[in-house]
């Protein structure tokens, strides 16, 4: 049974008309007792002359048809086309409006609201409408059995899937049509439902997912560590006992921060427990700065990236190397990544 429903649903959807009545020989049965004697055209019940009754015999009725307007009659409740009132709110083809009540103006006529006014109300109305259906169905799913909710939901899905199957089965030019049909005799209000209802599932979506990534980062920002603070470094300065005029002592005194015939120097602490000072050329910002004219891997210049690297580390510091040219910042890096150094930066700065 719901196979052939499934299929006159279909038959309506891509004609217009509901399928005829057919005898088990495969003739059509159609059958209207009631016509005009004036002009032979069938009418609704009680109207015109009755071709056959119980009694089989005439049964004549008031005759209230409306005269012809331009040469075609029709009757009371018809259209030209011969269609009652009801009629057409029963077999209207889809996307066809239907019969709108007096406080629903068609398009085009004047509303009282105007326009803009009807086109907000419609609006509200469709957002008061998806949230009365959200709060009903969330109040459903509480007080339910939750057998019953998934049983609920299972129908809801297949009813889905049977009216998608069903549209399959439709001409897209026929939906088309219907869609611009039913757009064309909207009113400003019902465009605004449905853009009302349209916002509204949309937050209904959208609102629960944002929701849910606050309440996480509130979580998570509950849930974190506090970030722990150190205090500013100190840096010492020390005398300077080296004395020369030769290129790479001027460019070390070209230093960022270099105070003359000083330089500063952190404290390190060695694994015995005594401390030792580790120099540099100069202080930028948070950036100890050291200059380097050029780059070595003699055992003298290893031990001295060792401790500056040391330093550095126990005092949760930044280094910085200036060179002169790329390649002294090429040999630097590749001592770097020898060593495993990476507090560190190499930067070219030309004298």
């Amino acid at each position: 049974m719901k196979q052939v429903r499934r299929g006159e649903y279909s038959h309506w959807l891509r004609t217009g008309r509901r399928p005829s009545a057919v005898a088990p020989d495969g003739r059509e049965l159609k059958f209207n007792p009631w016509h005009d004697p004036a002009d032979g055209r069938f009418t609704s019940a009680d109207m015109g002359q009755r071709s056959a009754g119980t009694a089989g015999r005439a049964v004549d009725r008031p005759h209230r048809r409306q005269p012809p307007v331009d040469g075609r009659a029709g009757t009371v409740g018809e259209d030209r086309g011969g269609m009652s009132a009801e009629a057409r709110r029963r077999y209207r083809r889809p996307g066809q409006s239907a019969a709108r009540s007096p406080r629903e103006p068609a398009a085009g006529a004047s509303s009282p609201l105007g326009s803009t006014g009807a086109f907000a109300l419609g609006v509200g109305e469709g957002l008061y409408d998806t949230g009365r259906n959200a709060v009903a169905a969330a109040h459903a799913a509480l007080t339910t059995s939750p057998v019953t909710t998934v049983r609920n939901d299972a129908l809801a899905l297949a009813d889905t899937i049977d009216t998608v199957i069903a549209a399959e089965d439709i001409p897209a030019r026929i939906q088309v049509a219907g869609a611009a049909s039913g757009l064309a005799h909207a009113s400003a209000r019902e465009i605004g439902h449905v853009m009302g209802s349209v916002a509204g599932n949309v937050a209904l979506t959208v609102a629960p997912g944002a929701a849910i990534n606050k309440l996480a980062a509130l979580r998570r920002l509950r849930l974190a560590p506090p970030r722990p603070t150190f205090p500013p470094f100190q840096v010492e300065w020390v005398k300077e006992r080296v004395n020369s005029d030769k290129p790479w002592k001027i460019y070390n005194d070209t230093a960022p921060g270099a105070r003359p015939d000083l330089a500063p120097a952190l404290t390190r602490t060695m694994a015995d427990g005594s401390k030792r000072r580790v120099k540099f050329d100069g202080v930028q910002g948070d950036y100890l700065v050291d200059h380097k004219w050029a780059v070595t891997t003699r055992p003298h210049a290893t031990a001295q990236l060792l401790r500056q690297n040391d330093v550095l580390a126990q005092h949760r510091l930044i280094g910085l190397w200036e060179v002169p040219t790329p390649k002294q910042k090429t040999i630097a890096l590749r001592q770097f990544k020898k060593k495993n150094v990476t507090n560190i930066h190499v930067k070219v700065v030309k004298p």
